[in-house]
């Protein structure tokens, strides 16, 4: 999973650049694994309400960074309730509590409105403090925090001026209008530019698509959920963005579905590497070297290398990249 995120290329230019995203999915990350360390059998010193609260307050950061983090908040919830429900009708025993049966034993409902209900919003809460204590002419007040909710889902609404890089979800997980974040020529030699281009890896965001319909279809015939709960995620995140009542979209929209595919990718080598498949285990390693293989091709124009003013079509493989 590390070696295919690394080579996704999506998580290397998001890093270096100083945009809210970046820092919504490392709260978003973090918080998925503690939440999802609530499924696993107790450890000895960590118990599962301290998972879920902590999973839970880093829910409201990734809100306070993001609204986004609204759509993972409301999946972490359908997820507990769904495993609540199905872990309540089977025996404790059984193949299919697998992933579900830690919820029933040790998560009360006072829990789940404590860790997924107030602490989100408590924290969320939180990320606007040191608004309230912004030295003007007018005092802010913490009610005012109510206030600001509308007046920022208004200026949501508002934006609807056109871009050259504007794209729009059905076109992302193919990558139809990757964006530009920079390209200028340098400085003292008007024959070379730099650019940086936000351009997911091809051969893992087109063949992770193709894993992400593995996850669905293995999800529901094993009694293990965990491709159902990568299918799911991938689903929630990409989908989400068909119903955002948002007018102009730009591709690193897609990032954080995007980075879903590294785990749907190791989780069908993962599956599928079994000691009767011995072929398929050496593809995976063959895999993660064609996809470092094309990171390295498309550096120059990720890292902002200095190249010559012509070259830079030599990476874009579309008109539409341009």
């Amino acid at each position: 999973t590390v070696g295919i995120t690394l080579a996704n290329q999506l998580l290397y230019v998001q890093s270096r650049i100083g945009m809210l995203d970046t820092f919504m999915f490392g709260f978003l990350i973090w918080a998925l694994v503690a939440f999802f360390s609530t499924w696993r059998p107790p450890q000895k010193h960590l118990k599962h309400s301290t998972l879920l609260r902590f999973s839970g307050a880093l829910l409201g950061l990734t809100m306070g960074c993001k609204w986004f983090g609204v759509i993972a908040w409301a999946a972490c919830i359908f997820l507990f309730l769904s495993a609540r429900f199905t872990s309540s009708r089977l025996k404790a025993d059984s193949p299919q509590n697998f992933n579900s049966g830690y919820l029933a034993k040790e998560i009360s409902w006072w829990e789940f409105c404590l860790s997924l209900g107030f602490l989100p919003l408590a924290f969320y809460f939180v990320t606007f403090i040191p608004y309230l204590f912004i030295a003007d002419s007018t005092p802010h007040s913490p009610l005012e925090w109510w206030d600001l909710q509308f007046k920022m889902y208004d200026l949501q609404l508002r934006v609807v001026s056109s871009h050259p890089y504007t794209s729009y979800w059905p076109g992302w997980p193919f990558m139809i209008r990757p964006i530009w974040y920079a390209f200028e020529p340098e400085l003292g030699d008007p024959s070379s530019v730099r650019g940086v281009l936000l351009l997911g890896n091809p051969f893992v965001m087109w063949l992770g698509l193709l894993a992400v319909a593995a996850c669905f279809v293995d999800g529901f015939k094993k009694p293990n959920k965990q491709g159902y709960i990568i299918g799911f995620l991938y689903f929630a995140f990409y989908f989400c963005w068909g119903l955002i009542p948002r007018k102009i979209s730009f591709y690193y929209y897609y990032y954080p579905a995007g980075m879903i595919l590294s785990f749907a990718l190791a989780y069908v080598f993962f599956q599928w590497s079994g000691p009767g498949n011995l072929l398929f285990r050496r593809y995976r390693w063959w895999f993660l070297g064609v996809a470092i293989c094309f990171f390295i091709y498309f550096f120059p124009i990720l890292s902002g290398l200095k190249i010559h003013s012509t070259d830079y079509r030599m990476w874009m493989w579309f008109p539409s990249w341009i």
